[in-house]
């Protein structure tokens, strides 16, 4: 090769085999999703304790679940934006931070209202650390891998949920509820300093849009140490070109104008679902008799159930796509509405409990692991931020639901019903996508660089 070669980043990265280099940013993403699953879970352990603490209807803490998923929608449609015209990197870490900080300063809330401030603030890092995140574990990932990727690095987000539960079965007895949160704020700040140093940008970014950068070749040289990159080399990403504008169109052309609407639609209704019954997962629990710190474990042993689930789903997800969620929702959707059922004892109930949330988690991370895949480098950041922040809009109408169903003294089955009916709909739209996961990136006619 020479010199004045143009390579090929894209063609280059979808053929390489496993490296250093994927195992730091895996290593790396993992820790980002295990500490903002722990800051999502945290409002969710600490409910029933924090409803004592500031007597009111169950019905407004669906409004302090809701203003953190108001604030998860801006942060991702905000830090998806930054992270295509800044780069991950600094999406990620600022978004880390965003999270982190608003964390340790709900320990000054005095009341419900002063706490929907405090996790409408924190929601902005946890939407953002997470479009940010697809991308640039989809941007390192060789092509087969791609989803594998991103499921391994969400089985962090069960991981946090799991941890949130242990923190606030262990702590909140003794330190109050307050105990969740500092815990969770003390530990983005020190990771938000272990990315400033140790992630890697995305190549694929910098291919895009810094396509002169010595950190791309300097970069471009470490990770291809067998390919010949002399000072004139030229890096190009194929089907690849930067604008500097983006354009919210660009997520309906070709054949985006069905598959965006189709991943909305999806993510709007299973996090309707998931996030609606994490967020009252305990407080479900505490109603069917378990005590504060039997909720808390069950609800840490959900989170590990999740990676289970996920781990079981990784490599179905790179050969079918969504299509692979199909199963992990009928199971769900069972699971759920068969908690409702009066006359369990307490270890069934928890079992069904850990059953609905570990298969609605693989449900909900199969939408992570592959939607990145259906959009180009330039405008990923924002095609995932954009999804994302429609599940978001589900994530704050789904707590708001059940906590008006609940203070309607309805059943419980009934309660549950209403939760489980939205996967009825993301159960098919998973089909529908999982067709056109199949045709258009498992075809030998895909092109290395998309």
């Amino acid at each position: 090769m020479s010199q004045a070669a143009a390579v090929d980043i894209g063609a280059l990265l979808d053929k390489q085999k496993l490296s250093l280099y994927h195992l730091v940013t895996i290593l790396l993403c993992i820790l980002i999703i295990v500490v903002d699953g722990a800051d999502t879970g945290s409002i969710n352990v600490a409910a029933p304790a924090i409803l004592r603490a500031f007597p009111a209807e169950r019905s407004v803490m669906g409004w302090v679940f809701a203003c953190g998923q108001v604030g998860i929608f801006c942060g991702s449609l905000i830090f998806g934006y930054m992270g295509d015209r800044y780069g991950r990197k600094i999406g990620v870490i600022l978004s880390v931070l965003f999270f982190s900080l608003p964390a340790l300063g709900t320990m000054f809330a005095g009341s419900l209202e002063q706490l929907m401030i405090w996790r409408f603030v924190t929601g902005l890092g946890i939407g953002g650390a997470i479009p940010n995140t697809i991308a640039l574990l989809n941007e390192a990932a060789p092509k087969r891998y791609r989803a594998s990727f991103v499921v391994i690095a969400f089985l962090g987000y069960s991981a946090g949920t799991a941890s949130a539960g242990m923190v606030s079965a262990w702590f909140t007895p003794v330190y109050g509820w307050i105990s969740v949160f500092v815990a969770v704020g003390v530990a983005g700040c020190l990771l938000s300093l272990l990315l400033l140093a140790r992630l890697p940008e995305s190549i694929r970014y910098l291919v895009v849009n810094q396509p002169d950068s010595p950190v791309l070749r300097t970069r471009a040289m470490r990770i291809f140490p067998n390919e010949e990159i002399g000072p004139d080399t030229r890096f190009v990403l194929t089907q690849e070109k930067r604008t500097d504008k983006f354009s919210l169109k660009e997520l309906f052309a070709g054949d985006l104008k069905v598959t965006t609407p189709l991943l909305w639609l999806a993510y709007f209704g299973e996090s309707f679902t998931y996030l609606g019954f994490t967020a009252w997962l305990t407080t479900i629990m505490e109603t069917a008799g378990l005590t504060q710190q039997q909720a808390a474990f069950a609800f840490s042993y959900a989170g590990l159930g999740g990676i289970l689930v996920l781990l079981s789903m990784a490599r179905l997800l790179d050969f079918f796509g969504p299509m692979a969620s199909v199963l992990s929702g009928l199971i769900g959707i069972a699971a759920i509405s068969t908690i409702g059922i009066p006359g369990f004892s307490i270890t069934p109930y928890m079992v069904l409990a850990v059953f609905a949330h570990a298969f609605c988690a693989g449900t909900h991370n199969s939408l992570n692991g592959t939607v990145a895949m259906f959009y180009p480098t330039r405008i990923r950041g924002n095609g995932v931020g954009w999804a994302t922040a429609m599940g978001r809009i589900g994530g704050a109408a789904g707590p708001l639901a059940i906590g008006y169903v609940f203070s309607a003294k309805l059943s419980l089955d009934t309660v549950l019903y209403v939760v489980a009916a939205p996967y009825i709909g993301v159960i098919i739209i998973n089909f529908m996508l999982g067709r056109i996961f199949r045709r258009q990136f498992r075809s030998p006619a895909m092109t290395a660089g998309e």
